[in-house]
C-alpha cells in the first residue's frame, strides 16, 4: 500500500468509496446543569444488535477540498484507491481538522486509516500546525477507537455539526 497526496484522478475514485459502517454502541451524552454548573459526559450504550449507519457527509465537495491544496491524501494499490483522508486547515487556530476518513470496507480493520492519519500527522507537523482534529458522530464507535488508539483525546462536541442533526464528538491531537 502507498499513501500518497491526492491527484485530480483520484477524486472519482474517493467519491464512490462507501463511508457507511455498522456499530454496536452509541455514545449518548448525559447533561445536567445547575445554576452554578454545567455538567456533560459521553458514555458508551451498547445496542442490542449490530446497526448500519450511512455516511453523514456529503462528497460532493472533495473537488473543492482537493483544489486548495492542502492534506488530501490517498491509498492505493496496483492505482486503486482504497481510502482517502481529506483535512483543511484552520490557520488561525493553526489546525487541521480532518472532513473525511473513508476505507473502502473490504480493506478496514487493515491499518489503511492508522496509515492515512499518520501521513497527516507528519503533514500536519511540516505545516506548522498545532493540533488535528477530527469531528465523529456519537454512534461511530469504529473511528472513536481508532482516534484514541493513536493518542487522539475529547476535545469538545458541536450540537448539530452533521447534517442529520447528530452531535459531532471533537477529538484532538496536540502536535
Amino acid at each position: 500500500m502507498n499513501v500518497r497526496l491526492a491527484t485530480i484522478a483520484d477524486i472519482e475514485q474517493c467519491q464512490r468509496l462507501d463511508g457507511s459502517y455498522v456499530t454496536d454502541c452509541v455514545w449518548r451524552m448525559d447533561e445536567a446543569s445547575t445554576p452554578d454548573s454545567i455538567g456533560v459526559s459521553f458514555r458508551c450504550v451498547r445496542l442490542p444488535r449490530r446497526v448500519p449507519v450511512p455516511y453523514p457527509r456529503s462528497t460532493e465537495v472533495l473537488y473543492e477540498d482537493w483544489q486548495r491544496g492542502e492534506c488530501f491524501l490517498v491509498a492505493e494499490e496496483l492505482g486503486l484507491v482504497l481510502g482517502y483522508l481529506d483535512m483543511t486547515t484552520r490557520y488561525r487556530q493553526w489546525q487541521g481538522w480532518i472532513e473525511h476518513l473513508i476505507v473502502r470496507r473490504s480493506h478496514r480493520n487493515r491499518g489503511f486509516a492508522s496509515q492515512l492519519l499518520h501521513a497527516a500527522e507528519e503533514w500536519a507537523r511540516g505545516s506548522d500546525l498545532r493540533a488535528i482534529v477530527a469531528p465523529v458522530q456519537t454512534n461511530n464507535d469504529p473511528a472513536i477507537r481508532l482516534l484514541c488508539g493513536r493518542g487522539y483525546s475529547f476535545a469538545g462536541f458541536i450540537d448539530g455539526y452533521y447534517s442529520n442533526g447528530d452531535i459531532g464528538i471533537l477529538y484532538s491531537l496536540h502536535l
